[in-house]
């Protein structure tokens, strides 16, 4: 029943064709349209919710969610920690989970909550779409037919989107789950004292790339920059972000874990293995170097790059090591 209703809401949604053959026109307002929408995610979030409750979850020994800005290797990131045997990922899927107190174990700290939460987050990974409604990483771009991540998930896994034994699950809502702990003043000191298992990862693109992208893709809206936010304001914005990570990372180095695009190899690989306390496995730690390709075809102007140069100079000092390795990006 359920199926038919969904059918028939979707045939008055986009099938009425003009006698012409023209587009679909949509016979109800957007308004509705976004109710019905609602309704239906509502009712397929709490069919997901019971079939979890069987999920075994005792194998989990890490869960691990991203910060910091879009566009900046998280899905990419998501992808190659997908490739392990034993990690499970989660794509988006924050619209569902934020703010419910059952799910939200950020807001909520509880060691129940946050095992309703990966019990939830393991169910839907294994389905989903596209987009902010999420499910599993299969559906990124990641994934698409030009890029070699899913040819590589194919060879070593086939058609499998559920790991047999998951000892970490990594989420990626990177920005919104960053957001959404300044906004609610949440303490990663309680966090971690309430949650053993839980650390956070930050990966770092090129952030002169990162900040063309976001204006590019509109996730530059996310930062509450205004209509027109320009390169200068999104640019420092993506540092700040990059700051607020690192000085975090400061106070509880045992749970935060970052690097920078050009130091990303073998080795890291090892590194965010142990941090995830996943077993470091030798066909994973090969082709991550495979995996890990990134597209460089931004230019910047002369004036971006000094600018950028100044931004990083101002904010990282305290860390020259890093400070370094971002000034590296410059030209």
């Amino acid at each position: 029943m359920l199926a038919l209703h969904a059918a028939t809401a979707y045939n008055l949604q986009h099938c009425n064709l003009h006698q012409d053959g023209q587009q679909p026109v949509h016979i109800l307002p957007k308004i509705l349209r976004n109710k019905l929408e609602s309704r239906r995610l509502e009712k397929e979030k709490q069919q997901d919710l019971r079939k979890s409750g069987n999920i075994d979850i005792s194998p989990l020994r890490t869960v691990c969610l991203a910060l910091g800005p879009y566009r900046n290797l998280t899905t990419l990131s998501a992808s190659i920690l997908f490739l392990h045997p034993h990690c499970q990922v989660l794509n988006h899927g924050g619209a569902r989970i934020f703010n419910d107190p059952d799910l939200d174990f950020l807001l909520h700290p509880d060691p129940a909550i946050t095992d309703n939460f990966l019990r939830y987050a393991i169910q839907i990974s294994t389905k989903g779409k596209r987009g902010k409604t999420g499910g599993s990483i299969v559906h990124s771009h990641a994934f698409d037919e030009k890029h070699k991540l899913g040819r590589l998930y194919r060879q070593h896994f086939g058609d499998q989107l559920i790991k047999e034994e998951i000892h970490s699950l990594f989420w990626k809502e990177s920005l919104r789950t960053s957001l959404h702990m300044r906004k609610h003043d949440i303490d990663p000191g309680l966090l971690f004292a309430r949650e053993p298992r839980l650390r956070f990862l930050l990966p770092i693109r090129n952030p002169l790339d990162c900040t063309t992208s976001n204006l590019r893709t509109g996730h530059a809206r996310l930062f509450g920059l205004g209509a027109s936010p320009d390169l200068h304001q999104v640019l420092d914005a993506i540092l700040d972000e990059i700051l607020w990570v690192i000085k975090m990372q400061d106070r509880y180095p045992e749970r935060l874990f970052h690097f920078t695009e050009n130091d990303f190899g073998p080795n890291q690989a090892r590194k965010l293995a142990a941090f995830l306390k996943l077993d470091t496995n030798p066909a994973w730690v090969s082709v991550v170097e495979e995996a890990f390709d990134i597209d460089k075809h931004y230019q910047h102007p002369q004036q971006l790059n000094d600018y950028y140069r100044r931004a990083v100079d101002s904010r990282f000092a305290a860390w020259p090591d890093l400070q370094q390795q971002l000034q590296n990006f410059a030209k």
